[in-house]
């Protein structure tokens, strides 16, 4: 009977031990498939907009709530916390239906040399360049930010005229106090504040945002837009 009983919860036990193991392998709890970016309190209560895909490919296109994007990659897959693929100069353009009309940019990209955090987290981090022509032109850059707890961030900004939206990763997720190496988001900044959010934890991108009609709205959804577009869906 005892020999019986002990056969039965072999398997049991097992899986068990393989969760455990799974849980402890780098010291971190396995990620819920729920699992989302920890947001700012001044962005906590903005309704959020799901868009895009749960895979981009080359080209493609999408609505964001009911505005239409239209997109083309230069490569497969890209992501700023990964290398950049071959010489690749141009990764993406797209355009956007926004409230003030279309909007197209066109982006590029550069290795950087290896730094002293790079090297210390095994990074290797790339700089993507945007910029749009409608009238007064804008521009958006990120590339390497600031050591945080021990996570090599991305930081940059978008500028259009006088408006300037400061941008940079967010590594963690809500609930959980331990950073992700990569990261699950991005944050808008204007004068200080958190403006607006893009939560990538999940299979498509969420965003959150001021009222896209308004100059600061449009930064953030331009500036969302591209980083999406070079992040992979989680």
């Amino acid at each position: 009977m005892r020999h019986r009983f002990l056969s039965a919860s072999a398997p049991a036990l097992l899986a068990l031990l393989l969760a455990g193991c799974a849980a402890t392998r780098d010291g971190r709890a396995p990620e819920r498939r729920d699992a989302r970016m920890a947001q700012a309190p001044s962005v906590a209560g903005v309704a959020e907009e799901s868009f895009g895909k749960s895979a981009w490919s080359r080209k493609g296109d999408f609505s964001l709530s009911g505005q239409r994007v239209r997109y083309e990659r230069g490569a497969d897959r890209l992501a700023l916390f990964e290398p950049l693929p071959g010489n690749l100069r141009a990764p993406l353009n797209f355009s956007w239906q926004g409230p003030a009309g279309e909007s197209a940019t066109v982006c590029e990209a550069w290795a950087q040399d290896a730094s002293a955090n790079g090297r210390l987290t095994d990074s290797k981090p790339w700089v993507l360049s945007c910029k749009w022509g409608s009238a007064p032109a804008a521009m958006l850059q990120i590339g390497e930010g600031q050591m945080r707890r021990g996570k090599l961030s991305r930081e940059g900004a978008y500028r259009r005229g006088e408006l300037t939206v400061g941008l940079r990763s967010v590594h963690l997720l809500e609930g959980n106090t331990q950073p992700q190496t990569v990261a699950v988001g991005y944050e808008m900044l204007h004068q200080g504040t958190v403006v607006g959010s893009l939560d990538l934890s999940g299979a498509v991108p969420r965003l959150r945002r001021p009222d896209p009609a308004t100059p600061l709205g449009r930064a953030v959804t331009e500036a969302a837009l591209a980083l999406a577009l070079v992040s992979e869906p989680g």
